[in-house]
């Protein structure tokens, strides 16, 4: 082993990339479109098989890693890789998800990590893009931490079903490029994102696998949760700096009957009018939270300026602190 290859092995892997498939025969030329930018950033790539039974995380072989809260047959089945990074790769501070028919425009990876390590105004938004104008106060200018880095798509779109049957085929949507404002609904699509290891267990996409009509709006529901979390944080989201090149369009007649029922269902969930499956869903994200963010260190916390604590019964296994129960009084 010549020096070199010592140096680059010493390197903290610090950038995880989890890909969900269930067309593992395209993988190679995915990996060949993004081999350049694996290596410039040295990534770990983790690929989530959704072609069994069960979905089966790839890391350097196949891995055995199962959870009741992670819903296969959806996109949202790269929630099991997440579960993976969360808990056996510890030196990940980045998260960055696509989709198996996206290619890169640029760095997409450099460019959301530029955006994760900026702070920027979530109670103001500015009426220029690209500077400050007069009025705009100075103390809200670094008012937050971005932990969420939402990308946007070249070729084809991130369209429903309804939209792509009366939306031209030449038709190039003009992406809103910034900061989303604190509390403000966005659609957060799953197919080019990335986020801080500090915002692992709020990342939870629905579990819509078995949800017959809705299975496309797993990425849709974990938005609107996400949102709702980081303005009680006054964490930031920034939307529209990378890019990739979305090749493979849905079939608009299958993409609309996974759409059928959420579409109406997304109507009146953002308001908070919920039903019994986004109730239970609620609850799932809630396990989620205590199982991930037990594997997220108090140091990350801190440093985002972000008071961790979590329930005493962690607190010894975690942080070697012993824990003295009460009696009660009698």
């Amino acid at each position: 082993m010549d020096n070199l290859t010592r140096k680059q092995e010493m390197v903290m892997k610090e950038i995880a990339v989890v890909v969900p498939t269930i067309r593992p025969e395209t993988i190679s030329t995915f990996l060949d479109a993004w081999r350049e930018l694996f290596n410039k950033h040295n990534v770990e790539f983790v690929l989530v098989d959704d072609t069994g039974k069960k979905p089966q995380v790839i890391h350097n072989g196949k891995k055995e890693l199962q959870s009741d809260l992670v819903s296969n047959k959806c996109a949202g089945v790269r929630q099991l890789g997440f579960l993976y990074v969360a808990k056996l790769l510890p030196e990940v501070k980045y998260i960055f998800t696509t989709d198996d028919d996206c290619f890169p425009v640029g760095d997409p990876i450099q460019d959301h990590i530029d955006q994760l390590n900026r702070r920027v105004p979530i109670s103001w938004i500015s009426t220029a893009t690209d500077i400050y104008l007069r009025g705009f106060p100075y103390g809200v200018r670094e008012e937050a931490p971005v932990m969420l880095s939402h990308g946007v798509w070249d070729t084809v779109p991130d369209y429903d079903a309804p939209t792509q049957l009366l939306t031209p085929k030449d038709f190039k949507p003009t992406y809103y490029k910034g900061v989303i404002p604190k509390g403000i609904f966005t659609p957060i699509c799953g197919m080019n994102i990335a986020f801080r290891r500090e915002a692992l267990p709020y990342i939870y996409f629905a579990p819509v696998g078995q949800y017959k009509g809705a299975e496309r709006f797993d990425d849709i529901w974990m938005g609107l949760e996400v949102i709702k979390d980081f303005a009680k944080h006054n964490w930031g989201i920034v939307t529209g700096y990378a890019r990739v090149n979305h090749l493979r369009a849905s079939n608009v007649f299958t993409s609309l009957a996974k759409e059928v029922v959420g579409i109406a269902k997304n109507e009146v969930y953002w308001k908070g009018e919920y039903d019994e499956w986004y109730k239970d869903f609620i609850k799932k994200r809630k396990k989620w939270w205590e199982e991930v963010s037990y594997n997220i260190g108090r140091k990350e916390y801190q440093a985002i300026g972000f008071n961790f604590i979590p329930p005493l019964s962690k607190l010894k296994s975690l942080y070697g602190i012993p824990v003295i129960k009460c009696k009660k009084n009698v």
